[in-house]
């Protein structure tokens, strides 16, 4: 299993959606740490603690991303990837993100 802490191993400020919005940006995250364990069918851990904030472009795209990109199917993404916190006021961005990976989950099986 990896372990990936976006503040220790990518950044203390992510921000964005996409590569044009520097390189910090949730599409920066998921093809640096998430694509790369799912594709390789490894256990990934992303801990969000540690962030004063984590913008919303940032977390959909990097998190709902994987089911729009159709990396894999949405059982495996699931059963992969999962998020810890750990610092008591970033708890809440762990069911923003699953919401996230929730809804582009429904979307990309419409």
């Amino acid at each position: 299993m990896k372990l990936v802490s976006i503040a220790k191993d990518f950044s203390k400020t992510p921000r964005g959606r996409t590569a044009r919005d520097g390189p910090f940006s949730g599409e920066a995250f998921r093809k640096r740490f998430l694509e790369p364990a799912i594709d390789a069918g490894q256990p990934v851990v992303v801990d969000v603690g540690g962030i004063p904030s984590l913008p919303s472009s940032f977390l959909e795209e990097a998190f709902g991303g994987l089911y729009r990109r159709g990396r894999a199917r949405p059982y495996l993404i699931k059963s992969l990837v999962r998020f810890e916190s750990t610092d008591a006021r970033s708890r809440p961005y762990v069911d923003l993100i699953q919401r996230y990976m929730d809804e582009a989950s429904r979307r990309s099986r419409a």
